[in-house]
């Protein structure tokens, strides 16, 4: 008996198989977290938004978001948005052109255009309240270029998409899954330079979420 199989014959063993058995299926995965309300997922997605360096905004309609997103383009002295394909992005985008007809608005701009706009603009599938962080399904809206290649990233939630925990976050995405799914917790940071921390190297340097509704 090679070593091989003596390795494999001791694990057959301690699960009580033999060798040609059927594998069974893996037992289902127990994503354990607390339940929030509405209001404290509201605000617990905020806090920890704040903490890991993002900018939190709220907005009652696309008219009082396109106004909050053209204040935030001007305080970073951003002249160009690359919108995502979402609904919520698109009437926002309708409202910018509208209040600044001197902004440049992408609608699926090509990749050379996102290597070059000053800001992109998504949605957001959902967000976890626990960690701050924003899903973003690819295959829903395409929002995963205008989130990571401009140096700017605002992102547009509908606030009754605030889940309490990742567990309820996969919970909710489609099946089958979108060809990616993106996680974003504030700003793109990296240390592994001297392990120092560096915000911006894989991906925008700010990132603002505007809760509409």
């Amino acid at each position: 008996m090679s070593g091989r199989e003596h390795v494999l014959g001791s694990v057959r063993r301690q699960l009580g198989r033999t060798a040609g058995s059927p594998v069974p299926p893996p037992p289902p995965v127990a994503l354990l977290g607390n339940p929030l309300d509405q209001a404290s997922r509201r605000k617990a997605f905020c806090e920890r938004l704040r903490a890991v360096g993002g900018t939190v905004h709220e907005a009652a309609d696309a008219a009082a978001a396109a106004a909050v997103v053209r204040t935030v383009l001007a305080a970073h002295g951003a002249r160009s948005l690359a919108c995502s394909r979402a609904p919520m992005v698109r009437a926002v985008a309708e409202c910018l052109r509208a209040l600044d007809p001197g902004l440049a608005v992408h609608d699926d701009a090509d990749r050379d255009t996102l290597a070059t706009v000053d800001a992109g603009c998504t949605g957001a599938t959902l967000a976890v309240a626990e960690t701050g962080t924003l899903v973003l399904a690819e295959d829903l809206e395409r929002a995963r270029l205008p989130s990571l290649l401009p140096p700017l990233h605002i992102a547009l939630l509908d606030p009754a998409n605030i889940l309490s925990h990742l567990g309820e976050a996969l919970a909710r995405l489609p099946s089958p899954l979108p060809r990616a799914v993106t996680f974003v917790t504030g700003p793109s940071r990296t240390a592994d330079i001297e392990l120092e921390l560096v915000v911006g190297v894989h991906g925008p340097k700010d990132l603002h979420v505007v809760l509409v509704g």
